[in-house]
C-alpha cells in the first residue's frame, strides 16, 4: 500500500515549515549567526550580479568549498545562487548526467540547551519561473524541505526583480550539538533559487564559538580495530576539514599523548589507541596548535578487527554515473551485477544517487543489455515503474534512504511505499534476495521483462514459466540497435528463480493488458492473466509471484542467468548458490566478503588517514568489479553468432568490456594485479577471432561492437604477452591482430555489428585519416591511435622475429608526423590534398573523437621523444604546463561534457596520460606535482564526485589506483621490455603481493618516506638498496621482488632523474 505523502522527516524529528512570520515562542530568542541582509539585494554574495556560470569553476557547490560562519566572507565564500541538478549552467549536461550542488555551512557552539526550537530562516530573492527547485536542508544529518514557487524572472538567475519567498524550518534546538554543527543546502529537483538572506535564530542559552583554521567536524571511537606488530588498537577518529596552512594537532587519550600534524583539506585522521577488553569510558582532550578544541569522556567497547573490504564505499561515484555503476553486491569480474535501478531511459540510466526511489532490483547492468527487474511490493497491480518525481503513478518505491546500505557483500534498503525491506547479496553468476513483508494477503514478487535502460529498445520475446510453487524459469529475447554505434544487441537472457517459501498462484501482463482508469489505490487492469501457469509475449511483459505474509514475514530467493540456456542457469544456481550455502544468506554475504579481501589484499597502504583509505580501497574495489564476464560453469557460452561453445578451462569466460584507451588504465592494473584477468581477456579476444575471423574493439554478451575507435585489444594483447602474462598463443594472437590492421573493415558482419578499423583504407592511401572522409567514425584522430597499434603490433613482431612486419609497421607508427604541424605545435586536421584544414582552433576545429587538438597533440605514447623533439622542449613544457594550470580550475574535468572547451581533460579516455608526459621532456618533478594534483582534485570521495567524468568499466578507478602506486606505463607495457614510470606515490608505505601463477608469489615493497598530501615529490630514490637516478624503472625488477626506497618532500628535487 503505497505512502502518498511527499515529505518526510529523519528520526521523526518535529519539522515546521512556515512561509510568514513565526508565532512568538515562551523562550527568549535571538540571532545566533547570518549571512547577507534581508534587503531585497543579492548584490552582497560571491558570482553577484551575474556571474552563475563560474558557480562550478569556483568551485561551488562541491565538496572543498565551505562557508565558515566567523571566518567566511559572503562576498567570496557563499554564491548567491544555487543551481538545480539538472541545469547547464554549472556542469549539467545530457552526457555528463546530473550535477550534485551542495553549499555546506559550519559553525561552533560552545553552549548548548535541550529546550525550545530553533528556526532555519532561509530568505530567497527569486526562483526559477520554469522549474522550481525542492529546496532541501540538512540539520546534522536530520532532512527538512519546501517546494519553493515558481518565481518570474525567467530561466536565467539574471536580470532579477524581487520576488521573495520567505522560508523557516523549526525544530528542536536539542539537535544542536555542542563543538561544530553542519547545514547543507541542496536543490533536489527543478532549477535554481537566489539568495537573499540566510540565519539561524535560537534560545538566548545558545552560544557561540569561533572555528578558526580547523573545522573539527567529529570525533569518535572507530567501531573496528586494527592490528600492528603483536598488538590492537582501536582508532580514535578525528574528522577533520584543515581550511588553509597546516596546524599542529595534539590527541590525549587517558593522558596518552599523539601528535599529528594537519594538511590542508579534509581527513580522518586515525590515533592508535590502544584497544580494550571490556567497556571503557576514556578521556579525551584534543588541541589545535596549542588551543584546546576538544574534552569529553567517550566510552568505548571491544570491536572486531577491520578487513579491507570495509573500507569500500559503494555510493562513491553513484551520482551522475553510467549505467554500469551501482551500488550492490558484486564479485570481481562477475556475470550477475545486483543492484537498484532507479531511473527512466536515458543516457548514463541506471541508479542515480539523488532519486529516493526505486524501480527495482536487475541482474545485470551489462552496456547495452537490459536484463529482467525484480521488486517485492503489497497491494494492488501496477505495471508501469512510474517515473521517478510521481512514484504513485507505477510500482516505484520511495525509499528511506537512511536505511540504504551498500557495502561488500550485501546492499540493503526499506522500501517505504510497500513496507517491505530487502536484502541483496550475489556469487559470480548467481544472485540471492531477501525480502521481509508486512502482514499482507496481497503481498506479491514483481518480474518485469522489460525495464528501463540505459539505450532503447525492443522486447522481442519474453517466455516466463511456472515450474512448480517455488519455482519459476524463462528467459527474455532483447534487441538493442539504440546506441548510435553501429551493431546490434541481440540477446536471450535466460533466468531461473526459486524461493524458500511455496507461492499462493503467478499471474502477469503483456502487451494486450488494456490499463482502464486510475483508481483511488492505483491502477487497475482489465485482461491480464490470473492464476496462470506461462506468460508469453512481447513488448511489456512481466509477472507477480503472489504470497500471503505475515508480520516479517521473510521470502528468500535464489536466482541465477545465463546466455545459453534455462537449464545452465538452474545449473549455476545449483553450484554456486544452493549446494555449497543452501538457504544461508549470511553465508553468502561472508563468501563475498573473503573473496574481495584477497583480492583487495593483493594491494596493502598505510597511511593514518582513514578517508585516503577509503578512497584507495572503493576505487580498487571499482577497477576489479566494472567489467563483467560470460560464461556458464560449465564453460560454455554463446557467440557472435548465437552458437554455443564451450571453453576447456572452466575458470575462463568471456570478458566484456572496450578497450579504447584502457593501456592507461585497466589494462596496466590487470598485468600487475590481476594478470589472471589480463589472461583471461586476451583468450576471449581469440576466442572471439577464432569462431568469427575478427578481433573485437569490445566484446559485450557475445556480440562484435563498433565501440570506439582504432583495435586497442593490440596493446592489451602485447602488453600481456611482455609483461610475462603467456598462457595464450602468441602466434595466433599476432596472425589475428596483423589481419585487423590490413585488412579493409566490414560495415556489417553477418553476425551482427561492424568489424575492423573504420579509417583503415585511407590511412593507408595517405598516411593519415583526411578530414571529413564520410566514413563511418572518421577521424583525423584516428591516425595517432592507428599508428600507436602499428607500434604494438611492431613489438610483437619483433619477439617473434618477423623483420619485414616490424619495419612495416614501425614505418606505419610514425605516421603521427603526418598530421603534426610544426609551425602551431598541434595536431591539425589534413584535407585529403596534403593541405591543411583552414581555419585552425586547438579548442573548436573538428576531427578529434570526443576531444580537441589541444588533448589529442600529446597522443603519441610510443614515440614521445620526438614528440618532444617535434613541439621543442621549451614549448612542449611550457605549453603543457598551462594547460595543466588552466584545467585544474575545473578540477581536470570538462564541465558538462564539453570537451572542446578545455586543454586537458582528464575525464575523458583521450588525455589520461597527460600528467606523466613531462617525465618524458626531462621534468619529471612536474609529473609528480601534476600527478598528486590529480589525484587530489579530480577524484573525490562523494556520489558525484568521486568520478566527475566517465568512469567506463573501471578506467577511472583503474588509474587513480596505479597512480596513488606512484607507477604508470604510457604504452601500457607493450613495448618489448616494459617499464613503469615512476609519478607520485601517495602512501608512505605501500605493498604489492604478485600473482604466483604468473609472478612467483613475490612481493615488492614502495617506502615512500613522509609522504602526504604535501609531500609529492620525490627527493631521493633507492632500489634494493642501491641508488636509482632514472625515473623509469624495468618491469622485471618490480616482479621479480625487492623494495624501493622514496624520500619525499614538499619541494621538488629537479636534478633528480635528470640525466
Amino acid at each position: 500500500m503505497k505512502i502518498l505523502c511527499r515529505y518526510f522527516m529523519v528520526d521523526i524529528c518535529l519539522m515546521l515549515i512556515i512561509c510568514s512570520s513565526v508565532n512568538a515562542q515562551e523562550i527568549s530568542q535571538k540571532v545566533i549567526w547570518g549571512i547577507g541582509q534581508a534587503d531585497d539585494s543579492y548584490t552582497e554574495f560571491a558570482l553577484a550580479p551575474n556571474r552563475y556560470k563560474e558557480f562550478a569553476s569556483e568551485g561551488f557547490g562541491g565538496a572543498n568549498r565551505y562557508y565558515v560562519i566567523g571566518k567566511s566572507n559572503p562576498g567570496q565564500d557563499w554564491p548567491y545562487v544555487l543551481p538545480g541538478p539538472k541545469e547547464g549552467l554549472a556542469g549539467y549536461g545530457y552526457w555528463a548526467g546530473r550535477a550534485l550542488h551542495q553549499l555546506p555551512i559550519f559553525f561552533e557552539l560552545e553552549k548548548t540547551t535541550d529546550k525550545g526550537t530553533s528556526e532555519l530562516i532561509v530568505n530567497f530573492l527569486e526562483v526559477s519561473a520554469k522549474n522550481a527547485p525542492l529546496f532541501r536542508v540538512y540539520i546534522n544529518g536530520k532532512v527538512y524541505e519546501q517546494q519553493l514557487r515558481p518565481g518570474k524572472s525567467g530561466e536565467l538567475p539574471e536580470k532579477l526583480d524581487p520576488n521573495i519567498q520567505n522560508i523557516t524550518f523549526v525544530f528542536p534546538s536539542k539537535n544542536l550539538k555542542k563543538g561544530v554543527n553542519e547545514i547543507i543546502f541542496q536543490n533536489m529537483t527543478g532549477g535554481w533559487c537566489v539568495f537573499d538572506e540566510v540565519k539561524l535564530v535560537g534560545p538566548d542559552e545558545l552560544v557561540m564559538s569561533k572555528i578558526g583554521n580547523t573545522v573539527l567536524k567529529s570525533v569518535a571511537f572507530a567501531n573496528f580495530e586494527m592490528r600492528e606488530g603483536n598488538k590492537n588498537f582501536q582508532p580514535l577518529l578525528v574528522d577533520i576539514l584543515q581550511q588553509e596552512n597546516n596546524s599542529e594537532i595534539k590527541v590525549l587519550v587517558d593522558d596518552q599523548e599523539i601528535v599529528k600534524n594537519i594538511e590542508v583539506g579534509h581527513s580522518v585522521l586515525e590515533f592508535n589507541i590502544p584497544a580494550v577488553s571490556s567497556k571503557t569510558i576514556s578521556e579525551v582532550k584534543i588541541y589545535i596548535d596549542g588551543d584546546i578544541k576538544f574534552k569529553e569522556h567517550l566510552e568505548r567497547a571491544p570491536k572486531d578487527p577491520i578487513v579491507l573490504s570495509q573500507y569500500v564505499d559503494q555510493f562513491m561515484g553513484t551520482s551522475g554515473s553510467r549505467w554500469m555503476i551501482t551500488p550492490g553486491p558484486r564479485n570481481p569480474m562477475p556475470m550477475v551485477q545486483l543492484g537498484p535501478n532507479n531511473q527512466g531511459t536515458v543516457w548514463k540510466a541506471g541508479y542515480e544517487y539523488q532519486i529516493e526511489s526505486i524501480t527495482g532490483f536487475n541482474h545485470t547492468q551489462e552496456w547495452t543489455m537490459a536484463g529482467f527487474l525484480m521488486l517485492p511490493t503489497v497491494g494492488a497491480w501496477q505495471t508501469k515503474p512510474g517515473p521517478e518525481y510521481s512514484p504513485d503513478l507505477g510500482y516505484r518505491s520511495r525509499i528511506d534512504k537512511t536505511t540504504e546500505k551498500a557495502k561488500i557483500g550485501q546492499y540493503s534498503v526499506d522500501l517505504t511505499d510497500y513496507g517491505v525491506h530487502v536484502d541483496l547479496t550475489a556469487t559470480t553468476r548467481a544472485a540471492f534476495q531477501r525480502y521481509v513483508f508486512p502482514m499482507s494477503d496481497v503481498s506479491r514478487v514483481l518480474l518485469d521483462a522489460y525495464p528501463d535502460a540505459e539505450y532503447g529498445y525492443q522486447n522481442l520475446e519474453t517466455e516466463i514459466t511456472w515450474i512448480d510453487d517455488r519455482r519459476i524459469e524463462g528467459f527474455v529475447h532483447h534487441i538493442c540497435d539504440k546506441t548510435g554505434y553501429v551493431m546490434t544487441q541481440d540477446y536471450k537472457l535466460y533466468f531461473a528463480l526459486e524461493f524458500n517459501k511455496p507461492f499462493e498462484s503467478m499471474g502477469g501482463w503483456t502487451d494486450k493488458s488494456k490499463a482502464l482508469e486510475e483508481m483511488n489505490h492505483g491502477l487497475t487492469y482489465e485482461s491480464v492473466q490470473n492464476n496462470t501457469k506461462k506468460i508469453k509475449g512481447s513488448g511489456s511483459v512481466g509477472a507477480f509471484i503472489n504470497f500471503k505474509t505475515t508480520a516479517n514475514d521473510t521470502i528468500l530467493v535464489r536466482s541465477s542467468i545465463s546466455l545459453v540456456s534455462t537449464e545452465n542457469a538452474w545449473l549455476n544456481l545449483e553450484k554456486e548458490i544452493s549446494e555449497p550455502f543452501g538457504w544461508n544468506f549470511e553465508k553468502v554475504v561472508e563468501n563475498q566478503k573473503d573473496i574481495w579481501d584477497q583480492y583487495l589484499g593483493r594491494i596493502e597502504i598505510e597511511t593514518d588517514d582513514y578517508l585516503q583509505k577509503v578512497k584507495f580501497y572503493t576505487n580498487f574495489y571499482r577497477a576489479l568489479s566494472g567489467r563483467m564476464a560470460w560464461g556458464d560453469i560449465n564453460g560454455q557460452w554463446i557467440d557472435m553468432n548465437e552458437e554455443v561453445q564451450v571453453f576447456d578451462d572452466p575458470d575462463q569466460r568471456l570478458c566484456s568490456g572496450e578497450f579504447w584507451n584502457t593501456f592507461w588504465n585497466v589494462q596496466q592494473l590487470n598485468q600487475l594485479i590481476a594478470p589472471e584477468f589480463s589472461s583471461m581477456q586476451v583468450k576471449s579476444l581469440l576466442a572471439f577471432y577464432d569462431k568469427g575471423g575478427w578481433l573485437s574493439k569490445g566484446i559485450f554478451a557475445g556480440e562484435y561492437s563498433s565501440v570506439m575507435v582504432a583495435e586497442h585489444g593490440i596493446p592489451w594483447i602485447v602488453g600481456a604477452w611482455n609483461s610475462g602474462i603467456r598462457d595464450f598463443d602468441f602466434e595466433k594472437a599476432y596472425v589475428a591482430m596483423r589481419h585487423v590492421q590490413t585488412t579493409l573493415p566490414l560495415n556489417t558482419y553477418p553476425g551482427g555489428g561492424r568489424v575492423g578499423n573504420e579509417s583503415l583504407e585511407p590511412y593507408i592511401k595517405y598516411g593519415y585519416v583526411p578530414l571529413n572522409t564520410k566514413l563511418y567514425q572518421s577521424y583525423v584522430s584516428n591516425t595517432l591511435e592507428y599508428a600507436f597499434d602499428d607500434w604494438c603490433l611492431a613489438q610483437a613482431a619483433k619477439k617473434l622475429k618477423k623483420d619485414k612486419d616490424y619495419e612495416l609497421f614501425m614505418k606505419r607508427s610514425g605516421n603521427w608526423r603526418n598530421i603534426f604541424d610544426s609551425k602551431t605545435g598541434f595536431m591539425r586536421p589534413k584535407n585529403a590534398d596534403g593541405t591543411w584544414h583552414e581555419p585552425f582552433d586547438p579548442y573548436h576545429t573538428p576531427g578529434f573523437v570526443e576531444g580537441n587538438a589541444w588533448q589529442f597533440s600529446w597522443f603519441v605514447p610510443h614515440n614521445l621523444t620526438g614528440l618532444v623533439d617535434a613541439i621543442g622542449k621549451k614549448r612542449f613544457v611550457a605549453r603543457l604546463d598551462s594547460a595543466m594550470h588552466q584545467s585544474q580550475k575545473v578540477n581536470f574535468n570538462a564541465l558538462g561534457d564539453n570537451f572542446s572547451k578545455y586543454p586537458i581533460n582528464h575525464g575523458n579516455q583521450p588525455n589520461m596520460q597527460s600528467c606523466y608526459l613531462f617525465n618524458y621532456a626531462g621534468v619529471p618533478w612536474l609529473t609528480q606535482k601534476w600527478a598528486r594534483e590529480i589525484q587530489e582534485k579530480y577524484y573525490g570521495i562523494g556520489p558525484r564526485d568521486a568520478y566527475p567524468g566517465d568512469e567506463d568499466q573501471g578506467q577511472m578507478s583503474a588509474w587513480y589506483v596505479m597512480s596513488t602506486l606512484g607507477l604508470f606505463q604510457m604504452d601500457g607495457g607493450a613495448a618489448a621490455y616494459p617499464q613503469y614510470e615512476l609519478g607520485s606515490p601517495r602512501f608512505e608505505k605501500i605493498t604489492i603481493h604478485l600473482s604466483d601463477t604468473y609472478y612467483g608469489g613475490n612481493t615488492f615493497v614502495i617506502k615512500a618516506k613522509n609522504a602526504s598530501r604535501d609531500n609529492k615529490y620525490i627527493n631521493s630514490a633507492k632500489l634494493n638498496g642501491k641508488k636509482w637516478d632514472s625515473w623509469k624503472i624495468p618491469q622485471k625488477e618490480i616482479i621479480k621482488g625487492g623494495e624501493l626506497i622514496l624520500e619525499m618532500k614538499n619541494v621538488p628535487n629537479k636534478n633528480l632523474f635528470n640525466k
